[in-house]
């Protein structure tokens, strides 16, 4: 087979930058795609007759053969032709498909107009320069500032002025909220982003993130066990519950499984696990009606991290309930990191699991769940050698509420 790049066609030229042009507007995660609808291709729509048309397929075959972009099509039906299968190109390879189509993306000629101004602009106003400014030059090259691109340059300057001033006071504050004052009221600009506040100034720990909240549910009694058994604590074991709806049908319905549990619902920890053990990084709520006695109790087990130091004492089991689908495997695997010991919860996982062999729950583009990457290995033996290998089996996923409460068995653990 060639690997020539097919003739720069007018149809295929045209295409290819509307293909760019979106992909470089684009704000979101995943593929990008162009519907070829008679906007974007009436050469398709206008044909009048099917040899034109197999002639414009051939093109796009030819463009496709490159692996820079793919074609695809809905399902073939009786009477369908190729119009009627709603073609659309994917974006694979923005790099090789810019340089045969002589495309400058906007954000390439965008980031070095930034650039030159920022440095005639620290030249000119040394006060509002950081101490580095070729290394933040550099850094800005390597990782740009995506969110103020296509601002006027000299708004984002004023952006980076900004926050330059405020990493330079040393004032301490929420990191959205740095983000805000200095990014037109967006608060998401700065998240992940600390080598560049850094290279402005701001000292460790000077921006930092809004705490954890965590949801807690503590059982009334702990049914069937002794004080000894609990190792004088309150609650039995920890169960963490990704999703609010399953959390708050446990916490009013309290059966076997479960009735001496510490339910914890942690709103959006996800990957900052490790926030969740400081008082700094985490935030406790009693879910009423609890015993407000059992939270001195909650706050040694999550803070002081004194279990199984002394000879004698009891590991907290905690386990973890979510989705299952990757996603809810990483959220274990992040657990884990905090909480070795922290396991999937049999009662809950082992029915969505049958659940989903026997041909229940949705593929993962029918959710948004697409982007979803395969954790590969969580470090929990039931999660890694049961849970995931249904998941790549069955190519699907179910979510947590599809739990019912009156289907587990009571067995308990």
């Amino acid at each position: 087979m060639s690997t020539d790049p097919p003739s720069q066609h007018p149809f295929l030229l045209r295409l290819a930058r509307l293909l760019l042009a979106k992909a470089d507007r684009s704000m979101a995660q995943g593929p990008v795609r162009l519907p070829l609808d008679r906007k974007a291709a009436p050469e398709l729509h206008d044909a009048v007759n099917a040899d034109q048309i197999q002639l414009l397929r051939m093109q796009l075959d030819d463009l496709c053969s490159t692996h820079w972009v793919a074609l695809l099509l809905e399902a073939p039906r009786a009477f369908a032709g190729f119009v009627d299968r709603k073609p659309r190109l994917e974006l694979c390879d923005f790099d090789a498909l810019a340089k045969w189509a002589g495309y400058t993306p906007q954000a390439q000629g965008w980031r070095q107009q930034w650039r030159l101004h920022l440095t005639a602009h620290w030249a000119a106003n040394p006060m509002e320069s950081p101490d580095e400014p070729a290394a933040v030059l550099d850094h800005l090259a390597r990782s740009p500032l995506v969110h103020v691109e296509g601002l006027p340059v000299e708004e984002a300057t004023h952006s980076l002025a900004t926050l330059t001033s405020l990493c330079q006071t040393g004032q301490a504050m929420a990191l959205r909220e740095a983000s805000a004052r200095a990014f037109q009221g967006r608060s998401k600009v700065l998240d992940h982003r600390e080598e560049l506040l850094r290279l402005l100034g701001a000292t460790s720990g000077q921006f930092y993130e809004a705490p954890i909240q965590l949801l807690l549910a503590p059982p009334r009694w702990i049914p069937n066990l002794s004080s000894s058994d609990a190792g004088g604590r309150a609650f039995k074991d920890v169960l963490f519950i990704e999703n609010l709806v399953t959390f708050e049908h446990m916490a009013d319905a309290r059966a076997t499984a479960w009735a001496g549990s510490l339910l914890v619902y942690a709103a959006g920890f996800r990957g900052s696990a490790r926030r969740l053990r400081s008082r700094a990084g985490c935030r406790l709520y009693l879910r009423a009606p609890a015993p407000t006695t059992s939270l001195p109790e909650i706050e040694s087990w999550l803070f002081h991290k004194q279990e199984d130091k002394s000879e004698g004492s009891r590991v907290v089991p905690v386990y973890f309930f979510g989705d299952l689908d990757h996603a809810g495997m990483q959220i274990l695997a992040s657990l884990r990191e905090v909480f070795p010991q922290a396991v999937a919860w049999r009662p809950g996982y082992d029915q969505l699991a049958r659940l989903l062999a026997t041909g229940a729950g949705h593929q993962p583009e029918l959710a948004a769940k697409a982007q979803q990457t395969d954790p590969g290995h969580t470090g929990c033996s039931y999660a890694d050698n049961e849970l995931l290998p249904l998941l790549r089996s069955t190519e699907r996923f179910i979510d947590q509420e599809a739990f019912e409460l009156s289907g587990v068995d009571g067995l308990g653990r």
